[in-house]
């Protein structure tokens, strides 16, 4: 990127784990203000949510078929909830596979990451009240990160 002259701007959550080392030269990197994930991220819009909830009923699922099997085997009750990481990441892999792509079409669209892709009707682009009242940038955490965005971006 370097050689090619090319900048970029990388936007993360704020996230105290998030280390920016000091070797990135083309690559500004912007922290999201407090609060504002939730508003930007399409997974914290209920990808995760759908997610969490098929792998709980395969869970269930899994743990019905365990204790069958375990009660048949002489197994102790305690051992019905033994898991290895295997079976852990394929039910992780079979609840993602239930995830609709709807759900995250959805998500992504109620994020309003994207413009919108059916163009809405002729209405005015600025409402007159924000005419008389100025946007609170700083109280307004949409509003303060398009305006740090474009403050990066020259």
């Amino acid at each position: 990127m370097q050689n090619e002259g090319r900048k970029t701007l990388l936007l993360q959550d704020n996230f105290s784990g998030h280390i920016i080392p000091d070797t990135l030269t083309n690559i500004h990197v912007q922290n999201f203000e407090p609060n504002l994930t939730v508003h930007v991220q399409p997974n914290d819009q209920g990808i995760i949510h759908c997610f969490k909830a098929h792998y709980h009923t395969k869970y269930i699922l899994y743990y019905t078929n365990c204790t069958v099997d375990c009660y048949k085997a002489g197994f102790t009750p305690s051992h019905i909830y033994n898991i290895d990481q295997l079976e852990a990441m394929q039910l992780a892999q079979d609840a993602w596979n239930e995830v609709d792509t709807t759900t995250i079409q959805n998500c992504w669209q109620k994020a309003s990451i994207f413009p919108d892709s059916v163009p809405s009707p002729s209405q005015p682009t600025l409402p007159i009240s924000s005419l008389i009242h100025p946007t609170d940038v700083v109280n307004n955490p949409t509003a303060h990160a398009e305006t740090l965005i474009k403050k990066c971006l020259g």
